[in-house]
């Protein structure tokens, strides 16, 4: 059955979630599901290794030693500096393909096709100057029609999906928690799949790692500091909280998100809403923003002179087809992933 599937590599492991089209009444595409990739968990390692043969895969199946892993790579496209990795020397970018292409083939051999549609999510801060990098990387890895979605339309794209946030009204606040930053967005929604990114701004002072470990007291005071984060940012736009609609949160353990919601709801007086799933809320948020727009053809009319048949028009967005590239047409169920396609020139 035809899918789209969403990508989030984040700074720890990497998610996937894919959307199945469905014959129902409706959109045409069912709701974003996750995908496991891991041996025993949805979700696989982010750091990369290389097995004895050569290829690229996350460390969970690489049977690496640490020292030979590499990982943060995400953070690092646009740097100048490429990472030490095999005994050689690759862009951040190019890493970043390398994960991407492994999922790709990864869920490719659990569904025996290839998705219609590929989309991975990306810091929202980025510029065209990141973003042309990795575009240019996919590129190389036969992904060269992957969408590139913020993280904050993803988010906002999940929970819009659900009917937890209308399609147009007031600003959103989406508020994202990773393993090594805290992310904070202010979204316009304009309709259904039709979202403005206002601001944003990232803080590297507090993210899972940080807050793993830390007792209470410290939790609260990282966790505040990326709510004055939100406050400035909203302000910035220029906003009041009075302009927001909801405030939407996106990762997180079950441990921190009670001081998340509590301190959140102290400054933003609209309901502080979490995915029930939040660790795949940005996984299925990219993949629901990639579904074709499906024409379903109009019903028949009895006239006096038959019309012809009523014809269901293609996608109306410009995104193109994956299973239509001809670069992929011959590809097996889990080809390997070339590392000399990330490899930095000249180095």
């Amino acid at each position: 059955m035809p899918y789209v599937l969403g990508i989030d590599i984040g700074a720890g492991t990497t998610k996937a979630a894919v959307c199945r089209r469905t014959d129902e009444p409706g959109p045409g595409w069912g709701p974003a599901q996750p995908v496991t990739l891991g041996l025993r968990s949805r979700t696989v390692s982010s750091d990369l290794a290389l097995t004895p043969d050569g290829d690229v895969v996350p460390a969970d199946y690489g049977h690496s030693p640490a020292g030979q892993r590499v990982g943060g790579y995400l953070h690092r496209v646009g740097d100048s500096l490429p990472m030490l990795f095999g005994g050689d020397y690759f862009p951040a970018h190019g890493m970043t393909a390398a994960m991407a292409r492994w999922v790709v083939d990864r869920v490719w051999q659990q569904f025996d096709e290839p998705p219609e549609r590929i989309a991975l999510a990306y810091p929202s801060g980025w510029g065209p100057g990141r973003l042309h990098l990795l575009h240019s990387a996919l590129g190389e890895a036969d992904l060269a029609h992957t969408a590139l979605v913020t993280r904050a339309r993803a988010v906002a794209e999940s929970h819009q999906s659900t009917g937890r946030v209308p399609a147009a009204g007031g600003l959103l606040l989406v508020y994202r928690l990773g393993g090594s930053t805290c992310e904070v967005s202010i979204v316009v929604p304009h309709g259904p799949r039709q979202f403005e990114l206002l601001g944003c701004a990232e803080s590297a002072e507090a993210g899972g790692f940080d807050l793993r470990d830390a007792t209470p007291a410290d939790a609260r005071a990282l966790i505040q500091s990326t709510v004055d984060l939100a406050l400035h940012t909203l302000r910035d736009c220029p906003a009041r909280t009075g302009d927001l609609s909801a405030v939407l949160i996106a990762g997180g353990s079950e441990t921190v998100y009670p001081y998340v919601s509590d301190l959140l709801s102290a400054v933003f007086p609209v309901p502080v809403i979490r995915d029930p799933d939040p660790q795949m809320t940005v996984a299925g948020g990219a993949a629901l923003a990639v579904r074709p727009q499906v024409r379903r053809p109009a019903p028949l009319v009895e006239r006096a002179d038959p019309a012809p048949p009523a014809v269901a028009n293609g996608p109306t967005d410009a995104w193109p087809e994956i299973a239509g590239d001809a670069g992929a047409a011959g590809r097996p169920p889990r080809p390997p992933v070339a590392v000399a396609a990330l490899r930095a020139g000249g180095r």
